[in-house]
């Protein structure tokens, strides 16, 4: 037996095999770039998109007519995609609400400080006119003489007006009363238009009536204007008008001696704050006797030599106010 056929024949196993690691690794960059473009894409998209749907001022985009989905005909490289996002409505900021005219929302009407004056004038017929006697504020409380009717007296009351924005006075209603009874319902068209922060004055004349007396009056009554603050709305006036307590002034003359005529007395020099003397009673006392009308210019006793006599004389005004002059007095005739 030859020698090759002596030996032993060993079964030879092929080699194994690697897995190749680089078309891995290309397949997995690949992905991540894939990955990263689509993200780079659709963030650009959703930024663009923020900024034109932001309130903030932006310039106009036309709309451009929409891409077909048929194939240019045209020789040309497609197109690349855009990166601009659809253009979508933008919503319009809504009007403001229009606000009417002179009558803003925070309107205030109020009156000044002092809220209003009352005073008394007269005019006596001595040539100069009409005269303020007393004057006082709402502050205070106002007390006024009683006047002659002759002299025509007046009471007159003057609110002073304030509003802080410029208002047309005839849109300012108002209600005036006097003791809380309601005398005049009106608005303030005659002030016109009113400058906003100026004092304007309305002014109303009151009673002459004794006694004591109040006056409001009071702005926008029915709210029909919108304010801010209504608290300063309302303003008042207290006053009081006086009975006249002044009792009328005159001068007894006497005793005069007149010769047969006898010693006489008489007033003179008559007069009173209110009443006319033409109106005021005049009554005389002659010792004992009661009191009888003043009827002459004088009253005379007769010479009757060293008598006493009593000799009295009363005015008394329209209020009861009274002055009473006596003289007592004793006759001696002359030798």
């Amino acid at each position: 037996m030859s020698e090759l056929e002596t030996t032993p024949i060993l079964p030879v196993t092929p080699p194994r095999r690697s897995f190749p690691l680089w078309p891995l690794l290309l397949g997995s960059l690949f992905v991540f770039l894939l990955a990263g473009g689509l993200g780079g894409f659709y963030y650009l998209t959703k930024l663009k998109s923020e900024i034109n749907s932001s309130p903030s001022p932006s310039p106009i985009v036309s709309p451009t007519p929409s891409v077909s989905a048929t194939p240019s005909a045209s020789p040309k490289s497609s197109p690349k995609p855009s990166l601009k996002p659809s253009l979508k409505p933008t919503s319009k900021p809504s009007p403001l609400p229009t606000i009417p005219s002179f009558t803003p929302i925070n309107l205030d009407l109020r009156f000044g400080n002092p809220s209003a004056n009352i005073k008394q004038t007269f005019d006596d017929g001595s040539g100069t006119g009409r005269v303020i006697n007393r004057e006082y504020s709402s502050i205070q409380t106002g007390q006024f003489d009683e006047l002659p009717s002759s002299w025509s007296p007046r009471v007159t009351v003057c609110y002073h007006l304030i509003a802080n924005e410029k208002l047309d006075g005839a849109l300012i209603n108002y209600t005036f009363s006097l003791d809380n009874v309601t005398e005049v319902q009106d608005n303030f068209s005659s002030i016109g238009i009113m400058e906003a922060g100026r004092i304007y004055d309305w002014c109303h004349d009151v009673t002459t009536a004794l006694g004591a007396h109040t006056a409001k009056l009071v702005l926008n009554p029915t709210r029909s204007l919108k304010e801010g603050n209504y608290a300063n709305d309302l303003a008042r006036v207290d006053w009081t008008n006086l009975a006249d307590n002044i009792p009328p002034n005159f001068t007894l003359m006497g005793p005069v001696y007149e010769g047969t005529t006898g010693v006489c007395l008489f007033p003179q020099y008559i007069s009173d704050n209110v009443t006319l003397v033409s109106a005021l009673k005049i009554e005389q006392k002659v010792d004992s006797a009661d009191w009888t009308a003043f009827t002459g210019t004088r009253y005379c006793f007769a010479n009757e030599h060293n008598t006493t006599h009593t000799y009295s004389v009363k005015i008394t005004d329209a209020r009861g106010n009274k002055t009473e002059q006596t003289r007592t007095f004793t006759i001696t005739l002359p030798d």
